[in-house]
């Protein structure tokens, strides 16, 4: 009796962490940069873009990799538009419209305290496996870095 009520709780935890884990789905989404700097008064974005084959959590709904794509755009900003120091933001979603609709909303929210400049950027995207290698080489470094 023991031993089948062990069998059945085991099978029945690996149901649950089978069904737990996230899967990763590629899939076409539509994605925009927004940037500020503290030191400027320059806001920048970009049009919005279509990503043909993005990676998306399909539990979540986030978008893997977009810390790369974020440190992309800062770059392209650091080097061609000399914006020091930006903070950037990914805005992505599935629907078109709803993305003109976010994109004109942070337009509207943005032009009073800041001149808003439209970049030509566009996004480029990686396979899953760079991104995962780009994420593990960045935690690897902040781990050596928090340990001196």
């Amino acid at each position: 009796m023991r031993k089948s009520l062990f069998y059945v709780l085991i099978f029945l935890t690996s149901v649950v962490c089978h069904n737990a884990e996230a899967k990763v789905k590629q899939q076409p989404v539509y994605m925009f940069g927004f940037a500020t700097s503290f030191v400027d008064s320059i806001a920048y974005i970009t049009e919005i873009q279509l990503i043909d084959s993005a990676y998306v959590d399909t539990k979540t709904t986030f978008l893997i990799g977009r810390s790369g794509y974020s440190m992309e755009f800062q770059d392209y900003l650091d080097k061609n538009e000399n914006c020091k120091h930006p903070v950037t933001s990914i805005l992505f979603g599935k629907k078109k419209e709803k993305m003109e609709k976010r994109r004109l909303s942070l337009i509207q929210r943005y032009e009073k305290d800041f001149k808003l400049k439209t970049v030509a950027y566009s996004f480029h995207p990686e396979s899953y496996i760079a991104q995962e290698k780009k994420e593990s080489k960045a935690v690897t470094k902040t781990s050596k870095k928090s340990s001196k």
